[in-house]
């Protein structure tokens, strides 16, 4: 079990679900897209591969994979209010958005480890996860403000 999608079916069946076509080509579009795809995004992909799947199905799947903890769903832009969505990683990542272009990076730094243990031994609360937000200018953005 090596791949997301394997990863997932092997979870889909440990919590009793089951892994029909349209969840896999859903989470296989998910995997194609990479970064914070929206449920529209996700549709372009699937239906290509499928057109009778509808963006309701989408939406209803998307649902249900949260639920199942194979996804999670993420606003960056609260003014928007569209959700993006991403397979859940075995391991933590962070963001960083472009508070002019709003793209979204993602990243992962030794010191938010550092952060969660010290504060886990001033607190006294056990840390199971973090995910941290960071704004600011992304290179190219920086790069023209810079250059005007």
């Amino acid at each position: 079990m090596d791949t997301l999608i394997d990863l997932a079916i092997q979870r889909l069946h440990t919590q009793g679900g089951r892994m029909t076509f349209q969840r896999r080509l859903i989470l296989e579009a998910l995997d194609c897209l990479g970064c914070h795809p929206t449920a529209e995004e996700v549709f372009a992909v699937v239906n290509q591969r499928d057109p009778s799947v509808n963006l309701s199905t989408i939406y209803r799947t998307l649902r249900w994979l949260e639920q199942e903890g194979l996804i999670s769903a993420r606003r960056f832009d609260e003014s928007r209010r569209q959700e993006r969505f991403d397979l859940v990683l075995p391991a933590e990542h962070h963001h960083f958005q472009c508070t002019t272009c709003k793209n979204v990076i993602e990243f992962d730094h030794p010191s938010i480890q550092v952060i969660k243990t010290q504060f886990a031994g001033v607190s006294g609360c056990q840390v199971q996860s973090a995910s941290m937000m960071l704004y600011g200018l992304c290179p190219q953005c920086r790069q023209l403000r810079l250059a005007s």
